[in-house]
């Protein structure tokens, strides 16, 4: 396999040449090119009018003469984070998977920290019969340890940029590269054309799951290597210290994730706690106060639950309103306004969501 530094390298000085020659549409956010001083003309005497022409948005990058951007409300950005959360087996990779199903959300990048990707493969079924190949829309990437989560953040920097350049050659060198292809053919342009004839362009990527994620990186700061780990030996005990720096790490890392010119998934298991009153509280499966910093960085929340029906059938439910249902409270929210009618959405796709933010 191609070393990472040596193929990006070439990846990222043929982005920068590529950005030079295209006009790209990339948001401020990831820029490409330095905002030149602005001056204030004269004002204008009366003139014949004259016809108006489109003038490309300015990309722009923070620089020492230029601290910081700004940007009028109408460029607001379309892309959307999302926590996802409930118990095991009630549906929540599915859901996130069918992003594949919607052109505006595929490619999608899977993050696989528990090796859910299998639930995935009844999508393969459905895309078939929706004529779509789901298998060529969705790169999967197993992880094990979150050093290697933190290289899948470097890749996708660099992807975005590419991908908005519609860099179609570097997009096949940086494919070939995370998938073990050998230095020598990821430098074979017309060997990669035969290879990879469509590299991906993803537009969404789902991390699967935020819980594992937290426990790879405990295990770092406490110097555990999952690969290398003996199941016998006892791991030494998290202190204050570790359970803060852990906190602040995926703060940082949903936070980047969340940033980036991407539509971003984070899946998480379920968390229940009752009070004296016996009131239930659901809550994602994150430890201490993480939970709540997490629901505060992401656009929507969303909590996943089986109805059962009549005839053994069952509901997927998902709740977008936080609050008290009975003897149950549930920590939820959405930026949907009056798209959202009521409280929750029954069998939700990524197609529903889509609607629900775009319409």
């Amino acid at each position: 396999m191609a070393s990472l530094s040596g193929v990006t390298t070439q990846v990222t000085q043929a982005a920068q040449i590529a950005a030079k020659q295209t006009v790209s549409t990339v948001p401020p956010a990831a820029t490409v090119a330095a905002v030149t001083p602005i001056t204030i003309p004269e004002p204008a005497t009366a003139t014949a009018s004259v016809p108006l022409v489109a003038i490309p948005t300015p990309q722009v990058m923070v620089s020492a003469n230029n601290p910081f951007i700004a940007r009028d409300l109408d460029f607001a950005t379309d892309w959307i984070s999302m926590l996802i959360y409930g118990d095991f087996g009630v549906g929540k990779t599915y859901m996130a998977g069918t992003a594949a199903l919607v052109p505006e959300y595929t490619d999608v990048l899977y993050i696989a920290l528990e090796g859910g990707e299998k639930g995935l493969k009844q999508l393969i079924r459905l895309g078939k019969q929706n004529g779509i190949d789901i298998g060529a829309s969705i790169l999967v990437i197993p992880v094990q340890t979150f050093k290697q989560y933190a290289n899948i953040y470097e890749f996708l920097k660099i992807h975005v940029k590419l991908r908005d350049a519609d860099d179609i050659i570097n997009l096949r060198r940086l494919e070939a590269q995370i998938k073990g292809y050998s230095e020598v053919i990821c430098k074979d342009d017309a060997q990669l054309a035969l290879l990879i004839p469509k590299p991906k362009k993803l537009r969404t990527v789902i991390t699967d799951s935020l819980t594992e994620a937290q426990k790879y990186c405990m295990y770092q700061l406490l110097g555990i290597d999952p690969l290398k780990q003996r199941i016998d030996q006892e791991p030494d005990q998290a202190q204050f210290a570790e359970w803060g720096r852990s906190r602040e790490m995926i703060q940082f890392l949903v936070r980047r994730l969340r940033d980036l010119p991407i539509h971003s998934l984070f899946i998480c298991g379920q968390d229940t706690d009752q009070d004296a009153a016996k009131i239930w509280y659901y809550t994602p499966l994150l430890p201490g106060k993480l939970a709540g910093d997490v629901r505060g960085l992401v656009d929507c929340v969303g909590y996943m639950c089986t109805i059962p029906q009549e005839g053994g059938q069952v509901t997927r439910r998902m709740f977008f309103v936080g609050g008290k249902y009975g003897n149950s409270h549930i920590a939820a929210k959405h930026r949907f306004g009056s798209n959202l009618k009521g409280s929750f959405v029954d069998n939700p796709t990524m197609q529903t969501i889509y609607d629900l933010d775009m319409s």
